[in-house]
């Protein structure tokens, strides 16, 4: 994927960075914000690339053909590093980000951009983000420096201050996880009166989509193992590369569920957006319009809605600070659907 797939969405960017790469002043370090991790990652190869290509057109757009545009089409560009969070406390340590400084310090193979990604740089801590200051105020020759994240303010002023920022705001959640997984149909007959054991029943539900998530997450980061490292003898090496293996089917799981957690927050401000009398046109999930007939139908209260999305808020809190995933789902799931 190119930048110029992501023209349609944001031409006055993409037109800014393919003038900057024609004109030869591409940055060094850049701060991309949005609100969907993933599509970061994806602008942020898409402006790599084209950053990296050597062969452009005059207007500054990748040429599709060239070996380091060939490499990147298949994800496989060598000089290209990505670290993201690792672990269920969702934390880029210091020592992660030492290896990741001591690989840019490296020299790039002549000719080609190295590229460093930072998935999630709000999870970096302040000590980890003051640790890379340096290497941010000065990065190495020919080296581009791409932070992604989804909320800024946890960043320090002085690493904001040194990049070049890029806003890539879609004003929307992501809900494609909790479709794929058809969460809104669960949830769809959750509401007052329904009772305890349909409560249950979802709280069931939900569970089990947890579960798809784990397994999702195994193997997507089987997918992504390096199978070269197989034939390590070593047995302590053996050790940590299964716990590297365990900390990021955990950091991957826990993101995977935080789409989830999200998603039915969504679902439940929709539903107050509906008590409101918001017009279906004007709603600003249209996916969920397929859910919403029994909504439209009966509303809630906005003093139900307004409950609802306080129980929301609460299951995500209780979730996130490590409550037992299935008893924070009961909890929520029978307050819900709670009769009287």
């Amino acid at each position: 994927m190119s930048l110029a797939d992501f023209a349609s969405e944001f031409p006055l960017l993409c037109r800014r960075l393919e003038q900057a790469k024609a004109h030869g002043r591409t940055g060094q370090a850049y701060l991309l914000m949005g609100d969907d991790a993933e599509f970061l990652l994806s602008f942020a190869k898409g402006w790599a690339m084209t950053a990296a290509c050597q062969n452009p057109t005059p207007e500054g757009r990748a040429c599709m053909t060239c070996k380091t545009c060939s490499w990147f089409l298949r994800d496989g560009y060598p000089e290209m590093r990505v670290i993201r969070p690792q672990s269920k406390s969702r934390t880029i340590t210091v020592d992660a980000m030492r290896d990741f400084e001591h690989w840019i310090g490296l020299a790039a193979t002549p000719g080609f951009l190295k590229v460093g990604i930072i998935m999630e740089a709000e999870c970096l801590g302040d000590e980890a983000q003051n640790a890379f200051l340096k290497t941010l105020e000065e990065p190495p020759p020919d080296t581009m420096l791409l932070l992604l994240t989804v909320n800024a303010r946890k960043l320090l002023p002085t690493i904001r201050s040194r990049c070049q920022t890029l806003s890539l705001l879609r004003n929307r959640a992501d809900i494609s996880t909790a479709l794929n997984k058809d969460l809104f149909a669960i949830l769809k007959p959750l509401r007052r009166q329904a009772g305890a054991a349909l409560g249950l029943q979802t709280s069931v539900k939900i569970h089990r989509l947890f579960a798809e998530l784990h397994k999702d997450a195994e193997a997507m980061a089987d997918d992504l193992r390096d199978k070269r490292w197989d034939m390590v003898d070593d047995p302590r090496m053996k050790k940590q590369l299964e716990d590297d293996l365990l900390a990021r089917i955990e950091a991957e799981y826990v993101r995977m569920r935080e789409s989830l957690l999200c998603a039915i927050q969504a679902w439940y401000l929709q539903r107050l957006l509906i008590s409101s009398g918001v017009r279906r046109e004007l709603l600003p999930l249209q996916e969920l319009l397929p859910f919403s007939d029994e909504v439209f139908a009966q509303p809630p209260s906005q003093e139900e809605a307004d409950h609802d999305i306080a129980l929301a808020e609460e299951l995500a809190s209780c979730i996130r600070g490590n409550v037992d995933e299935r008893l924070a789902l009961d909890s929520f799931c029978l307050n819900v659907s709670a009769k009287g």
